[in-house]
């Protein structure tokens, strides 16, 4: 793997950058896991849940995919936009941030994070891998980015990949998990991996042992209320636009909401109408299942010996 070497700018080397990073995988739960841990006391997380700063460095830009442009203009690619994004986390005893592309790039990731951040904590979450890129079709689907069928969009998952679409629409190759964490767990001191699974079926237990692994309070009583980044698709597209944080309508409501409810009421009626206005598709209605299952099979295999975990809870199953 190779090694980037890079110098702090003169007068930078007081600020603040994360001691943990949730590196992916991308669809596995990073932006719950981000809510939850926003709600500690002592951990700071970024203002911006996903800067992708260290995967910018890299990344052959522009992004080519449908609605990629609008994905593109998230990332933070200057230093100090990304210091920025910590100016407040002075005091703070775990400071974090939750990029989940970091993962899947993880040959360019890895020296780059070495190079700007050093050795940090490193949270890995990992789900059942048909699951997980049938929630990527899903989310891709809910944002009217994906209009193929899900066998039709893996046929063409290569072509997507050699014209540099984002990640999201990688449905395979991101859930090919093995050499992604065995590089982790080779470069890193610290490695936490956490299974999907284990934060929705028993979140406080999971919870408590990332605390734990943060060396903070482990006895923190969460708010697990709301379900974050749910994909499916849309039974009304107009309510789903509606409810889009650059929406004028949303825009114009926004202070008459600000005035009759407190943010936590406003978050939680949000979520819940996004959440009934969301239909899963059904799985079982996809013809290439059968033939993801044999192709993660031998990667699942090696990817639960080397972190020493019965991954039978997947059946690599819908």
């Amino acid at each position: 793997m190779k090694t980037i070497t890079y110098r702090i700018p003169a007068g930078k080397q007081q600020t603040v950058l994360p001691n943990f990073m949730i590196v992916g995988a991308a669809k596995c739960g990073t932006s719950s896991l981000y809510q939850y841990l926003t709600q500690h006391p002592e951990v700071f997380m970024s203002k911006v849940k996903e800067p992708r700063f260290i995967t910018s460095q890299f990344m052959p830009f522009p992004l080519n995919g449908p609605g990629d442009d609008k994905v593109e203009a998230w990332y933070v690619k200057q230093y100090e936009a990304y210091v920025q994004l910590f100016a407040e986390a002075k005091g703070y005893a775990v400071v974090g941030e939750a990029s989940a592309d970091n993962l899947y790039f993880y040959k360019d990731a890895i020296p780059h994070i070495k190079a700007y951040i050093g050795n940090p904590k490193i949270i890995v979450l990992l789900r059942d891998p048909v699951r997980r890129a049938f929630s990527a079709y899903q989310h891709l689907r809910r944002d009217h980015r994906e209009t193929l069928s899900f066998e039709d969009g893996l046929a063409q998952e290569s072509i997507r990949m050699n014209n540099n679409w984002e990640l999201i629409y990688f449905y395979q190759a991101v859930g090919l998990y093995y050499q992604q964490v065995k590089a982790y767990l080779e470069n890193f001191d610290q490695v936490k991996i956490i299974l999907n699974e284990d934060l929705q079926q028993h979140p406080q237990e999971a919870l408590q042992d990332i605390l734990d692994f943060l060396e903070v309070d482990n006895t923190f009583g969460f708010d697990l209320s709301l379900k974050h980044n749910i994909s499916g698709v849309p039974k009304s597209r107009w309510l789903h636009n509606m409810l889009g944080n650059e929406a004028s309508l949303r825009q114009l409501v926004r202070p008459i909401a600000r005035k009759l409810f407190d943010e936590k009421t406003r978050e939680q009626i949000f979520h819940k109408i996004n959440q009934v206005n969301l239909s899963k598709l059904d799985p079982t209605q996809e013809k290439p299942v059968i033939d993801l299952k044999e192709v993660f099979r031998e990667d699942v295999a090696k990817l639960s010996q080397l972190i020493d975990r019965d991954l039978s809870i997947w059946k690599l199953s819908l």
